[in-house]
């Protein structure tokens, strides 16, 4: 019964992986036929990132991510985008200092580093044989943890304890990206992209605690697509 019970589990996920690479492979069909629709290159950019409900004095926290990114667009309005990127987050925040640092203002970093991956469905306000198109998106946004660290330092910048961010956040999350940018054809099939962009996350990420603290960041992207 055992071995009939592994065979039905084994049949059921190789069909699963069936229909995944069929879907993959039709995917492809159609973006090749729309090659000239279909653009991929690379992207950038920098900001602030923070989390929600922390009762301190958050501060200003540089956050960063580059990667890849492929756009589909329709030949009038609507288009498709994806992007596979490292994410440096976290947040930033000071408070006063405890025994043996009283009288000391204290601080403490997250830097907290993913791999990221936002789906965006794109409005274009012009058609495709336009050099200028404006556009906002709107979308869901994956975060895998992949490392960081929690840092906490005394009043005088000297580092007093260290942490792995994993120990204290959860590995995933999960939220919603939008953007509001343009593209301009700076070469035939060559496109600049720049995106205000903002996330903000859905998911709790501290393990412990009664603070429901989640992602947020605010930024902008640059990008070349060929």
């Amino acid at each position: 019964t055992s071995t009939f019970q592994l065979y039905l589990i084994f049949n059921y996920y190789m069909n699963q992986m069936k229909k995944i690479l069929l879907s993959g492979i039709l995917l492809l069909s159609v973006m090749a036929v729309n090659a000239q629709r279909t653009s991929i290159g690379i992207t950038a950019g920098g900001g602030t990132a923070w989390m929600s409900d922390i009762n301190q004095d958050v501060t200003f926290n540089p956050a960063w991510n580059a990667g890849a990114t492929l756009v589909y667009s329709t030949a009038r309005h609507w288009g498709f985008g994806v992007d596979v990127k490292y994410s440096r987050e976290g947040v930033r925040f000071t408070y006063p200092g405890f025994a043996p640092y009283s009288g000391q203002t204290m601080s403490t970093r997250v830097g907290s580093d993913y791999i990221r991956v936002p789906l965006r469905a794109i409005y274009f306000f012009n058609t495709d044989e336009k050099s200028f198109r404006p556009n906002i998106s709107v979308g869901p946004s994956f975060g895998f943890l992949t490392g960081g660290s929690v840092n906490t330092y005394d009043g005088n910048e000297k580092m007093i304890a260290k942490s792995l961010v994993k120990d204290s956040f959860n590995a995933f999350d999960f939220g919603v990206q939008g953007t509001l940018g343009a593209s301009f054809m700076v070469s035939d099939g060559i496109w600049f992209s720049a995106d205000l962009a903002y996330y903000h996350g859905l998911i709790q990420q501290n393990k412990t605690g009664s603070s429901n603290m989640m992602n947020r960041n605010l930024g902008i992207n640059l990008g070349l697509r060929f």
